[in-house]
């Protein structure tokens, strides 16, 4: 339940207690990845090369899913802050039905995607191993949407550990499916890549029934059940108003990265191999960044709701601070142990001379990259989205893919000049986001004063 925050102190026990779960649950999901990449790098360089792309283009479109979800912890944790939070039981309801609708918007548009491959630009290798593993793992969107309605509704009321668990366990099962299918291994036929994604596919489905189940019988909402201050009304609408700019807010964002893996694909398999390496890399530190902007989501949501703008305010600033200290030590661990890190993943001589001056590049763009997601993050909490995705369109689309291209084939610079371009592209999103929510904030605290004064009246 919620309780205002009246110092930097509180407020950073409270960022902590709340973005700790999270953020270990999103590196788990973040790690699935990566035993993906790791295992089937040790199976054959191709297969590891072309469940990346078939993972890109999954994401592609699964995230403007996933990130319309986010809505359902913002407007939970903002009811919270109103002192309703008996409001979640039909903020669950309706989170469950926008779930289902974009369960089946989503898999269309990955079927139609299938078929269209091609005009990526890809070996028709990639093309070939690509379309079965997103064929595959296609059917694991339904899963993906309900675990995070479970999730988003926890998070929004400050429950976020259960997801850290359920992730984990899939985590577990899921390094124990890919032994199995890509192997072949326990009696198992071996299945390579299409092992791999029927790993993926059966780990998701097990996070989700498993979260979808504790969501409904969390004691906390069970508590709330049959009281009569309930307001039963739809949330649908609200819940894709506030959520579909999240939603291309994170497309906008992982398409410009996916665009980059094709760029990298189309020099050679070997340098798609490399981009990939150093992709998972950051990808895996931006979970910790992930688990902040959630973290301030909640807090600032819950201070909105409770018109305390000082206190959300607040909240803000200690999200982006905590981030700052965060983002600095990775792009340290980057930048002393480059050469190493590829080692990871792969024995490939070639990959090793490739891979290291990426992950170099990747320490420059820690700070930013985090800044811009925790930025998103806190501006969710006071649902001002909208203005959030056109930063993002323009600091993706119109700075980084069309720099990446330009650098890497015009100006010679190769896979070097894509990465150039991130640092670009996401100081700029950095930059414009911060400065809006201290406009907004500075803005809001005028306005909750005369709220006040008006009421006094």
């Amino acid at each position: 339940m919620f309780r205002r925050l009246n110092s930097y102190r509180e407020i950073t026990f409270t960022i902590f207690k709340l973005a700790f779960p999270i953020t270990m649950g999103q590196l788990g999901l973040v790690l699935m990845g990566f035993s993906d990449v790791v295992m089937l790098g040790k199976y054959d360089t191709l297969s590891m090369a072309s469940a990346g792309f078939g993972n890109a283009v999954f994401f592609l479109f699964m995230l403007l899913g996933v990130g319309t979800m986010y809505a359902v912890s913002t407007i939970t944790s903002i009811v919270d802050g109103e002192n309703q939070p008996e409001q979640a039981i039909p903020i669950f309801k309706s989170s469950n039905a926008v779930a289902l609708f974009l369960s089946i918007v989503l898999m269309g548009i990955n079927y139609t995607v299938i078929y269209y491959l091609p005009v990526f630009d890809q070996s028709p290798e990639m093309n070939e191993l690509g379309s079965e593993y997103l064929r595959i793992v296609n059917y694991s969107v339904p899963a993906m949407l309900f675990f995070n309605s479970g999730k988003q509704l926890l998070d929004g009321l400050g429950k976020t550990q259960m997801s850290m668990y359920v992730t984990f366990f899939a985590l577990i099962l899921n390094l124990i499916l890919n032994y199995m299918l890509i192997y072949g291994e326990w009696g198992a036929p071996e299945m390579g890549l299409s092992g791999a994604a029927w790993a993926t596919v059966i780990s998701r489905y097990a996070m989700a029934i498993i979260m979808m189940i504790w969501a409904w019988w969390h004691p906390l909402v069970q508590s709330f059940k049959g009281k009569d201050s309930i307001v039963h009304k739809s949330y649908f609408a609200e819940i894709l108003k506030v959520g579909i700019p999240v939603g291309f807010t994170f497309f906008f964002e992982i398409a410009a990265f996916s665009i980059a893996l094709i760029f990298a694909g189309q020099i050679s398999n070997l340098h798609a191999g490399a981009h990939q390496i150093a992709i998972n890399l950051a990808s895996i530190t931006y979970m910790f960044v992930t688990g902040l902007a959630a973290a301030g989501n909640i807090i600032v949501g819950n201070h909105y709701g409770a018109a305390d703008a000082e206190g959300l305010r607040r909240s803000g600033i200690a999200t982006i601070l905590l981030t700052i200290g965060i983002e600095i030590i990775f792009a340290l661990i980057f930048l002393i142990f480059y050469k190493q890190l590829p080692y990871i993943y792969t024995q490939d001589a070639e990959l090793l001379v490739l891979t290291p001056n990426l992950i170099l590049l990747a320490a420059f763009f820690q700070l930013s990259d985090g800044l811009q997601a925790v930025g998103a993050g806190v501006l969710r909490g006071i649902k001002d989205t909208r203005i959030s995705g056109i930063i993002a369109f323009v600091s993706y689309w119109i700075i980084m893919a069309p720099g990446g291209y330009y650098l890497c084939f015009h100006a010679g610079m190769g896979l070097e000049g894509i990465w150039l371009a991130f640092i670009v592209g996401l100081s700029f999103a950095a930059v414009l986001l911060l400065y809006r929510f201290h406009i907004k904030s500075k803005k809001l605290i005028q306005i909750f004063k005369q709220a006040k004064l008006n009421t006094q009246l």
